[in-house]
């Protein structure tokens, strides 16, 4: 090949993306939900053939989720109250997500961080909800005890302390911000962080503490208002 070739050659691959290079080149292997269960995120993303780029990245994580959630329930197919409850409660853990991820942009003028880290947190979604399904068919998930107490006190009291710094949030300027939007965005949060206590319940065992520690912490929200100056 002539250099001058040879060099156009190089130069065309370099301004190509990996993600996009790999996604012309390389076809999307649909992995069975079957096997899917049966391996971790990263088996499952690298066996699918998913792109390296955010939107690869976000689909491989969402399609994982998918395939445990498809899985659970199946597995809880005897157990239709619980299996009921529990895919509510993943509605309500998904809508928790998506709602920090929203106040997180707004709080911080925006940026595709947020919305990219959302379906990434459906995989860690599934491993509480198959988590609880498992408390709730054993004896181990009804003992009470002290520690369980603590934990659930220690969750809601986190929580509570995020809504009141969220209420009490103002912005530092140097970016376009709409109270009607940030209030909106708050409502939902606060709204739907209700809900899941409310199917929580009050019942101080261990399988209710694992279910109360989500709400304990939060995917921006707690970093974004602990830095705040």
């Amino acid at each position: 090949m002539p250099p001058r070739l040879l060099m156009l050659v190089s130069l065309l691959a370099l301004a190509v993306p990996p993600a996009q290079a790999q996604t012309a080149t390389v076809p999307r292997v649909a992995v069975p939900c079957s096997l899917a269960e049966k391996l971790d995120q990263a088996g499952f993303t690298l066996l699918g053939q998913y792109d390296d780029s955010e939107a690869g990245s976000d689909t491989a994580a969402y399609d994982y989720a998918e395939c445990l959630s498809k899985g659970l329930t199946r597995d809880l197919a005897h157990l239709p109250q619980l299996s009921a409850r529990l895919a509510k409660l993943r509605r309500l853990y998904r809508q928790l997500s998506a709602t920090d991820g929203r106040l997180a942009s707004i709080m911080q003028g925006g940026g595709t961080l947020y919305s990219h880290s959302v379906p990434r947190s459906f995989p860690g979604i599934e491993a509480t909800l198959r988590t609880l399904a498992a408390l709730a068919g054993s004896s181990y998930g009804g003992q009470t005890g002290a520690r369980y107490t603590a934990s659930i006190q220690a969750s809601r009291q986190a929580l509570a302390a995020r809504l009141s710094l969220l209420k009490g949030w103002k912005p530092s300027g140097g970016f376009p911000f709409d109270p009607a939007v940030y209030k909106a965005a708050l409502t939902d949060y606060e709204n739907t962080a209700n809900a899941v206590v409310r199917l929580l319940g009050s019942r101080n065992d261990a399988a209710t503490a694992a279910g109360y520690l989500r709400l304990g912490g939060s995917l921006f929200l707690d970093d974004i208002l602990n830095n705040n100056d």
